[in-house]
């Protein structure tokens, strides 16, 4: 007798670096996550000290976390801070404080997008994905808009943004572990590049991307927003040069982009790149 095989649940926890976003948390994120019904015993949030501490569990409703975690302040440290916290291959969900919502793509829908429908099944999908191409970071589209989204699975170098991705935990240490060097403005395009040079593989789902407010949100790196800081226009282009000069194989710098902010374009320049093509399920 046959039998189809569905894949293995993946166990994952979500981490949630958040600094000085108490209200951020408690009226988008978590509320959120509950809507789609992930289980409140999976929700980690990080905070930078005690005093955060205090006042997150003053703010927070306790009925929709599992446990606020003391860590380090600054966002780079926190994500390595976080990749030595948990277990090596525990599934991780990381997100920011500031999701208000996914989108999802649909061909046959106005804008080409709807309302993300199932959550849960977005996360197995993408720890399911990871095992097939052999890699352990997985992400999806950056923007919300239907226009641009897809409904492939990449695994070539791609951009994997920070406010919503999952991986197996790496660590910080040995072969195999990935450690943040970039403590500010993209990180992300760091964690990107080094889990493919140490994978070979990333990957991206297309047809699903996270709603929330870049660049304008208080709190988080909108601390860091005077001149020359983090978030300042300055702060942005030395983050995206350091990136160019400290990766030159895998990305290159875009001052031309309509934003008026540095952009920057990752591409494996070694050789050519293999993209797999997925259908949305």
């Amino acid at each position: 007798m046959s039998h189809t095989r569905k894949n293995k649940l993946h166990d994952f926890v979500v981490a949630i670096p958040s600094y000085k976003r108490a209200d951020t948390l408690k009226e988008k994120t978590l509320p959120l996550l509950s809507h789609y019904g992930i289980e409140p015993r999976r929700i980690h949030i990080f905070v930078a000290n005690k005093d955060e501490e205090q006042l997150y569990k003053d703010t927070l409703d306790p009925k929709l976390y599992g446990k606020i975690i003391v860590g380090v302040k600054g966002i780079g440290p926190v994500r390595n801070f976080i990749y030595d916290y948990f277990p090596i291959g525990k599934p991780i969900v990381s997100m920011d404080d500031d999701i208000q919502g996914f989108l999802e793509y649909d061909a046959k829908a106005k804008r080409s997008e709807k309302k993300l429908g199932d959550l849960k099944k977005i996360i197995q999908r993408g720890f399911d994905e990871c095992k097939k191409a052999g890699c352990r970071l997985w992400g999806v589209y950056p923007v919300p808009n239907g226009f641009f989204m897809n409904d492939r699975v990449t695994t070539d170098l791609k951009y994997i943004i920070a406010c919503f991705e999952g991986f197996f935990n790496p660590g910080t240490k040995g072969a195999k572990g990935i450690k943040l060097n970039k403590m500010g403005h993209k990180d992300d395009y760091e964690s990107s590049i080094l889990f493919y040079k140490a994978d070979g593989a990333v990957v991206r789902m297309n047809f699903v991307a996270p709603k929330t407010a870049y660049y304008t949100e208080k709190g988080g790196l909108q601390e860091y927003k005077g001149k020359g800081d983090i978030r300042s226009p300055e702060g942005i282009l030395e983050g995206a040069k350091w990136i160019v000069s400290t990766y030159p194989e895998f990305a290159k710098l875009n001052l031309s982009k309509a934003s008026g902010r540095a952009e920057v374009k990752l591409k494996d320049m070694r050789e050519k790149g293999a993209t797999r093509k997925v259908k949305k399920e």
